[in-house]
């Protein structure tokens, strides 16, 4: 691979400029933007914001037919909140006319369901590409430096060829695909991520949990140093998870919460706290009636990117759950969240109607002695099938006994059960791991 320092000041500005994207730009913004005091980054995160809402009331048909004479931040309260389907449905009336850059076509990864087809643009994509960079230079983490990224479907895989190769092994950037982790693919991971050959390992919390624990039951790890940062992203990071990655991989370990649909929406600081992108997002936690939420309490992320210009979405629904959270005192001037609960969708029903947030099963698995892995499946009649890997030597009468308990605590003894212990299990599409899947709808009903 070619000199870090070679890439950092040549290679990467230089890619940049030729891919048309303005980030270069924007990692010079964002690092003055991290110098600022927390009062001074809110002006000028409420000048941001106030320049989209007025170009999306001028330009964007949508918008325009429902908004107008914008003025202030609080005129966001006016624009309606979008959820996918209003976006399916508004299709190119969210198009900003006028719009002279190129619209560039993308979809999520569907892992909720139905992926969701909508437009960015080299701004927004490039605010994003800073924004993320930037969240690693808290690390000392560059661009230029080697990352290995531990992510994907057989079809993102496929597509790292051609020019796409020679691109990313001058940047010093590598792809180990997550969609088939098994022994022997992992076995050959350290002769890619150690010795140097690689600074920072990326990838979904589930693929990055799965191979410290492979490293686990070999006796190995890291040294301390041989990888710089280590960026969990796409999936909630659960506590034993952070854990074992932290202590086989021997490095600094930072979550990263966002989405493709509403772009990086925080970082993970050295202090272990989750920052907003203040000055690439504005975020809200919205109540089921679409009110703000006290502080500290839980609500829906509903996202507005502030460089979107072609197509922005404003107010959008992510589907996932935060609380806001105080200050950190690590000094940078971003908002906090104070917690991640993962997505709406990822919760289940009891009995009598009551939604249960799909972590109260989460952690009831995550401390049943032996269960490697698991996942959760609620059917339109509310029964639970539970598919469950267990380690070597673990008596499974127990672990289906424990299972019974906890789950009739957590919904009520009256829900049917299933248990099946399964080799494995095989991602999503996308390549990432869903714990809880819920087939359930408010009014299914209930098999005795």
């Amino acid at each position: 691979m070619l000199p870090r320092a070679l890439v950092r000041r040549v290679i990467h500005p230089l890619h940049e400029v030729l891919r048309g994207r303005p980030t270069n730009r924007f990692l010079r913004l964002y690092a003055a933007h991290d110098r600022l005091s927390t009062a001074e980054l809110q002006v000028r995160h409420d000048e941001l914001l106030v320049a989209l809402l007025q170009h999306a009331a001028a330009r964007v048909p949508y918008y325009r037919e429902r908004v107008a004479e914008i003025r202030a931040a609080s005129d966001l309260a006016r624009f309606p909140v979008l959820d996918k389907s209003a976006v399916r449905a508004a299709g190119d009336g969210l198009k900003a006319t006028g719009f002279r850059g190129a619209l560039i076509p993308l979809a999520t990864g569907g892992s909720s369901g139905e992926p969701l087809r909508f437009f960015s643009d080299q701004q927004r994509e490039a605010s994003q590409l800073a924004a993320k960079a930037r969240g690693r230079a808290w690390f000392g983490v560059h661009p230029g430096m080697r990352e290995t990224d531990l992510w994907g479907s057989p079809i993102e895989a496929a597509a790292y060829s051609g020019l796409r190769r020679c691109a990313a092994w001058a940047l010093g950037w590598r792809l180990l695909p997550a969609f088939q982790l098994n022994a022997q693919t992992m076995a050959g991971f350290r002769s890619v991520l150690g010795g140097g050959r690689t600074d920072l390992l990326y990838g979904y919390a589930s693929a990055l949990a799965r191979y410290a624990r492979f490293l686990a039951e070999r006796n190995e790890r890291f040294a301390p140093g041989e990888l710089k940062l280590v960026v969990s992203t796409a999936e909630v990071l659960l506590p034993a998870d952070r854990a074992v990655i932290e202590e086989r991989l021997a490095a600094p370990l930072a979550n990263e919460f966002g989405c493709r649909d509403g772009g990086l929406i925080a970082h993970g600081c050295p202090r272990g706290t989750l920052h907003l992108m203040h000055d690439a997002v504005h975020v809200e936690l919205l109540d089921d009636a679409g009110c703000p939420v006290p502080y500290g309490s839980e609500g829906e992320v509903v996202v507005t990117n502030l460089h979107a210009r072609g197509y922005p979405l404003i107010r959008y629904r992510t589907g996932d759950r935060a609380a806001f959270g105080s200050p950190c005192n690590c000094g940078l001037p971003h908002p906090v969240l104070a917690s991640v609960a993962g997505r709406m969708t990822d919760s289940v029903r009891k009995r009598d109607g009551t939604r249960v947030h799909g972590l109260a099963l989460i952690y009831m698995l995550r401390d049943v002695p032996g269960v490697q892995r698991f996942r959760c499946i609620q059917r339109a009649d509310l029964s639970l099938d539970v598919a469950v890997e267990v380690g070597p030597g673990c008596a499974r009468e127990d672990v289906q006994a424990r299972l019974a308990g906890g789950v009739a605590q957590v919904l009520g003894p009256e829900l049917p059960l299933r248990v099946a212990f399964v080799n494995g299990f095989e991602p999503l599409p996308s390549g990432k791991h869903r714990y809880i899947v819920c087939e359930a709808v408010d009014d299914a009903p209930v098999r005795s």
